[in-house]
């Protein structure tokens, strides 16, 4: 079997298409048709070139967020934090954007680094939590989410209010030279695209031909062995919060950028934890994350049209995304229940 087809990545995609497969049987108790619905999703999201763009650009968001959490989950870490170090990206684009520089040329570019050093920053900040104040990574993420959701507020309706009032509509509209432009007339999103496959490609150079790819997997995989080594494994752990960070923070910006083009309360909109599963259905393969990603925001994108056409509740697609995350993660507890029995009964079989 080759290296990109894996087993664990085989394994995880037969969990998740027998997870669809069990969300169509839900469908079906709840009176619709999973094959009206799963195709209505369809023509709303591909088939028309306007929600191409969109799917494209939610497809470079959540791709980002599901990188960032392969490179944590390599050095075997949980970084819950990745939804405020994408909060942390979008509050540096838009402080940039708010600046002298915003409407000029070197907007987007410094944008782009901007949101990077300060998602990357905020990574970093729950590392050390980890490796200098032993926090456990969930408790020091979660907690940096809410300060960063705390933070965004303040700035909404304190020092970036917009003129005249204090709403938490967000803030003022940024200037459109701080805009990520598109191409075309069915504005494909040149950047966002641009963005998320240089940041595979990266990543993909890092963990195939670096020793640095290596180390950060080796700190993951035994971190005793990695000390015996003379190595230290808090600085490649902080390292892989900070990368993790900064690849992230590019998917605060392309919300402001290309969606939003100001700042509002929880603009990471959820997506960095679907990335949490995006990252564990693709058995931590940057190609297939991609993939996943791009079913995921074609549920997005393409829910719409359920209401359209087929006259059903909006809540439905996000019924059809939760169950989908559901099914899949009883799924795969089932699975690992059934190893574990197995791996018990040959220990007894051979003793």
């Amino acid at each position: 079997m080759t290296k990109f087809y894996s087993r664990d990545v085989l394994e995880n995609l037969m969990a998740f298409a027998l997870a669809v497969f069990l969300t169509s049987i839900f469908l079906l108790l709840l009176g619709v048709s999973p094959w009206s619905a799963f195709v209505a999703i369809l023509e709303g999201s591909i088939l028309g070139l306007d929600n191409l763009s969109r799917v494209l650009v939610i497809t470079s968001i959540m791709s980002l967020s599901a990188f960032a959490l392969i490179v944590t989950f390599s050095c075997n870490m949980w970084n819950i934090g990745v939804e405020g170090q994408m909060m942390l990206g979008s509050i540096g684009a838009v402080f940039v954007a708010r600046s002298l520089i915003g409407d000029t040329l070197l907007a987007i570019p410094l944008m782009i680094i901007v949101s990077m050093l300060f998602g990357g920053i905020f990574g970093l900040i729950c590392g050390l939590l980890k490796t200098k104040g032993s926090v456990h990574e969930i408790f020091a993420g979660l907690g940096l989410d809410f300060v960063a959701a705390g933070l965004i507020v303040y700035l909404v309706i304190g020092p970036w209010k917009k003129e005249g009032i204090a709403s938490t509509s967000g803030t003022d509209i940024i200037p459109e030279m701080s805009w990520f432009p598109h191409l075309f007339d069915f504005k494909f999103p040149v950047i966002p695209i641009l963005l998320f496959g240089s940041m595979y490609l990266i990543l993909r150079f890092i963990y195939s031909k670096t020793s640095l790819g290596l180390k950060l997997k080796s700190v993951g995989s035994n971190t005793n062995a990695f000390s015996r080594l003379g190595l230290s494994p808090d600085m490649y752990i902080l390292l892989g919060f900070l990368i993790a960070g900064a690849v992230v923070g590019l998917a605060g910006a392309i919300q402001v950028g290309s969606i939003y083009h100001k700042l509002v309360p929880y603009i990471s909109g959820g997506y960095g934890f679907l990335g949490i599963l995006i990252a564990l259905v693709s058995g931590r393969k940057l190609f297939i994350a991609i993939v996943v990603s791009a079913f995921f925001a074609c549920l997005v994108v393409g829910g719409s049209t359920l209401q359209i056409k087929l006259g059903l509740h909006a809540s439905l697609p996000g019924i059809i995304q939760a169950s989908i995350v559901l099914f899949w993660l009883m799924i795969k507890a089932s699975s690992i229940h059934i190893k574990l029995i197995n791996a018990v009964s040959k220990s007894y079989g051979h003793s």
